[in-house]
């Protein structure tokens, strides 16, 4: 199922203060490219915390990058002791043996052309089957990898960040916040049966309108006006998760109750829904003990999946 390009747009621009650069569109835009085509009924909180990983990984350009892209490929060579696999991409593929492995993925020989990793589609893929398949880092409980922070009895955005560098203080929860912003976007989606209807009251249903399925290509942004569709409520569809099952998460399932019962009695800008979304589903998903987050922290055999030292990858 394609999801509302124009509406995701407005929604995240104002977390780039306002204003999209054509890069930012077409790097966003080749990411949601590849989850319709690999993953188009997944968990969107996987998704949503690919785009906040991307955001805080490339400094909000949202087009894959090198490592140090500020320096030169000269300060590369000279320090950068795993050159010339060095980070590259939208989750900075480092080591040999990664770029063997991605390149295996995506059928192209990144192993004699790294340069290729900085090709967008190819860095989506990338970064879909290595934060999917825990590629970057593991420990003695297994791989760091989106379902084991996602799925349904399970959601920690602050401790996914183990997939891609281990637990930051401040970093993780930063990047906890794009992704409630990018989900919000996104459009939570809700697991539960019956529908719509099932999970939210009348009166909010009747807010909220209802979802339009946009073809799958790439918006065009001209850098000074905005996209032509006014945003609307977001619609939180049923099924992307698993629409079968009897009991959905307890934090989607409390943000949707919070949410419908602000929206059925107060006045409220459907343009901000979204945003309300993002503060409740964040403010859920931290409010239990934060202990458990931070054992992510303690030193347990972590180490970068088929590379040639155990070392942890730098952002």
């Amino acid at each position: 199922m394609p999801f509302d390009r124009t509406f995701f747009f407005n929604q995240v621009r104002p977390m780039f203060g306002g204003r999209l650069t054509q890069g930012q569109v077409d790097g966003m835009s080749a990411i949601v490219d590849e989850w319709e085509q690999r993953l188009p009924d997944g968990d969107p909180r996987w998704l949503a915390y690919m785009l906040a990983t991307t955001f805080h990984e490339t400094a909000r350009q949202m087009t894959p990058v090198k490592e140090a892209y500020w320096l030169s490929e000269g300060w590369r060579r000279r320090n950068l002791r795993y050159y010339p696999y060095y980070g590259r991409g939208y989750v900075q593929l480092t080591w040999r043996d990664n770029y063997r492995r991605a390149g295996d993925h995506v059928g192209d020989n990144l192993v004699d052309h790294p340069d290729l990793a900085l090709r967008p589609d190819y860095a989506a893929a990338t970064m879909f089957a290595g934060m999917g398949e825990g590629w970057f880092r593991a420990d003695s409980r297994g791989r760091h990898k989106l379902s084991r922070y996602f799925g349904h009895n399970v959601n920690d955005p602050v401790g996914a960040r183990a997939i891609i560098n281990g637990y930051e203080p401040g970093i993780a929860e930063a990047i906890a916040r794009y992704h409630a912003r990018f989900l919000g976007a996104l459009r939570l989606v809700v697991p539960v049966r019956g529908g719509l209807e099932a999970a939210f009251a009348p009166e909010l249903v009747q807010a909220i309108g209802t979802r339009s399925a946009l073809p799958t290509a790439a918006a065009h942004y001209d850098g000074d006006s905005e996209f032509t569709e006014a945003p609307r409520a977001p619609v939180f569809p049923v099924g992307g998760l698993d629409s079968d099952l009897a009991q959905p998460d307890p934090i989607l399932q409390m943000t949707a109750e919070i949410v419908t019962g602000f929206v059925s009695n107060n006045k409220l800008d459907p343009s901000k829904i979204s945003e309300l979304i993002a503060d409740v589903y964040f403010a859920l998903s931290n409010s239990d003990d934060l202990s458990r987050r931070r054992q992510l922290a303690e030193p347990d055999a972590e180490y970068l999946e088929g590379s040639e030292e155990a070392e942890p990858r730098a952002a």
